[in-house]
């Protein structure tokens, strides 16, 4: 299967946002996450933790390094869904995570689609794995 959505303008840049799904025990929600080659987990604000009834610190902690430095983060296992792909996959949640928008790393995401960075025409495309 193939999915193909445009880049979402926010404060006069355009950035690869996709929707998805993510399901935690039995509640779920729809937001976007940013599609970033260069994180090695996927990182979510804790607002959304809070939504799915995950309780962030019971999850694995780890030291995050980044270009603004170290921070705590909690893993956790929970269901994604692009499109009509479900998977589960590894991610964290932190307190101190103050970026602008979720973000989506390799880990686990990445073995699932082909992805192809449009920057030209300013649209991110995903092809299933066979």
């Amino acid at each position: 299967m193939k999915y193909e959505y445009p880049y979402v303008k926010f404060r006069n840049q355009y950035f690869p946002l996709i929707p998805l799904r993510i399901e935690f025990q039995k509640k779920h929600l729809n937001t976007l996450a940013l599609v970033d080659s260069g994180a090695s987990i996927s990182l979510f604000k804790p607002e959304i933790a809070t939504q799915l009834g995950i309780e962030v610190e019971k999850g694995k902690e780890i030291l995050l390094e980044g270009i603004s430095g170290k921070i705590s983060i909690y893993l956790h296992q929970v269901s994604f869904q692009v499109g009509e792909k479900r998977f589960v996959a590894t991610i964290g949640f932190s307190e101190e995570y103050t970026a602008s928008f979720n973000l989506i790393g390799r880990k686990d995401f990445f073995t699932y689609f082909l992805i192809t960075f449009d920057e030209r025409r300013q649209r991110i495309k995903l092809e299933t794995k066979k």
